[in-house]
């Protein structure tokens, strides 16, 4: 099952399909825990999001080509699941669970969802019932066999086990403020002559366990009442005040903050604030995003080339530069930069921006202004 599709399962009643309320929702401990494992999934979903945009660029001698590996990692990777998608899955268990496992099964990619390791000091390591849905392949794998990744981030694991239970309190606290905050309250008076009258007393528990009931429960209304008896609501509109929503709201923010955190990503990215954007995608490209995508693209060089092919200049590299939008508009004078130093070609500058490569033989040049001189 993935990640998002459990957690659809949670905020559903188990008895149906339903969506529960705030009430039922913090009534069962498992459902409060549910919303940390939301932000964390938050925050991984974004992440394996932006990674699966990216490009696993494949070189040869030092030279871009495309061929059949280029095509099984950016496009195809087996029959069932495009390459995005691909991507997000392996980045979400590898961040999630801390190692992630690609088998090749007659030319396809298949990504592990459970396997048993065998580690040794010096010979291979070995894994075994790997697993995909319900097929068990039976079979052992050696390291140079698989695509295996393991994440670095010693912490990670211990956050997660743990954050679940930190803010458990704050959230209990914060939905009995919310619970008490809407509830219907109110004074009776009831005249000391009408208790005096003659049944009172079953009267009186008609008026509490049916009356009264059937009143607050109701959208709207009308209470009988007898014997000069009068009842004032403290909380008319039944309404929650704007500081209990925010208590939780601040939770919620909290929660997402430090499962941010805990993957080195900005908390403003997470919580959807706009102020400061770029900086925040920057700092998530330099901490979060290039470590992530420099460990898969070195495990790929590493089983696909040989160590004298990657001496001679063979390797895969992650393209992230795709994440970013680019305004060809904003970027104008920065490609003209670019091509009148001579620092790219006008097709390199094209692909750069996602345009399409111009078939003709100055466009691969490079060129160079007459601004540029040697300093003698």
């Amino acid at each position: 099952m993935k990640i998002i599709d459990w957690l659809g399962n949670v905020f559903k009643k188990k008895s149906g399909t339903t969506t529960i309320t705030f009430d039922e929702y913090c009534a069962d401990v498992e459902d409060r825990i549910a919303l940390e494992a939301f932000a964390l999934f938050s925050v991984i979903e974004m992440i394996a999001a932006l990674i699966g945009k990216c490009e696993f660029k494949t070189y040869q001698n030092g030279k871009e080509v495309r061929g059949y590996n280029w095509y099984s990692l950016n496009i195809r990777p087996n029959k069932n699941q495009n390459a995005s998608q691909f991507w997000q899955e392996y980045v979400s268990k590898l961040l999630y669970f801390n190692e992630a496992l690609i088998i090749d099964v007659n030319n396809q990619k298949i990504i592990a969802d459970s396997f048993n390791k065998d580690e040794y000091a010096v010979k291979e390591t070995v894994f075994s019932q790997v697993s995909r849905g319900d097929l068990v392949f039976n079979k052992k794998y050696k390291m140079s066999d698989v695509i295996y990744t393991k994440y670095t981030n010693a912490d990670a694991k211990a956050v997660i086990n743990n954050i679940f239970s930190m803010y458990e309190k704050l959230i209990i606290s914060a939905s009995d403020k919310y619970i008490k905050s809407g509830g219907q309250k109110g004074i009776l008076n009831i005249p000391a002559i009408t208790q005096n009258e003659t049944g009172f007393e079953e009267k009186f528990k008609n008026l509490m366990n049916n009356y009264f009931q059937t009143y607050f429960k109701g959208k709207d209304g009308v209470l009988p009442l007898w014997g000069n008896m009068t009842f004032q609501q403290s909380n008319a509109n039944g309404q929650k005040t704007v500081s209990e929503i925010t208590d939780i709201a601040k939770i919620v923010d909290e929660a997402l903050s430090r499962a941010a955190q805990v993957y080195r990503s900005p908390p403003a990215l997470v919580k959807g604030d706009v102020a400061g954007i770029k900086d925040a995608v920057d700092m998530l490209l330099t901490i979060c995003i290039d470590p992530l995508t420099d460990m898969i693209s070195e495990e790929l060089t590493s089983k696909i080339y040989t160590p004298e092919e990657v001496i001679n200049g063979s390797y895969i590299e992650a393209d992230t530069s795709r994440i970013k939008h680019a305004d060809i508009f904003d970027i104008a004078v920065s490609a003209d930069k670019l091509i009148s130093s001579g620092t790219m070609s006008p097709n390199e500058v094209r692909k750069a921006m996602r345009l399409a490569e111009i078939n003709e033989d100055w466009a691969n040049k490079h060129y160079i202004t007459k601004n540029y001189s040697g300093v003698q």
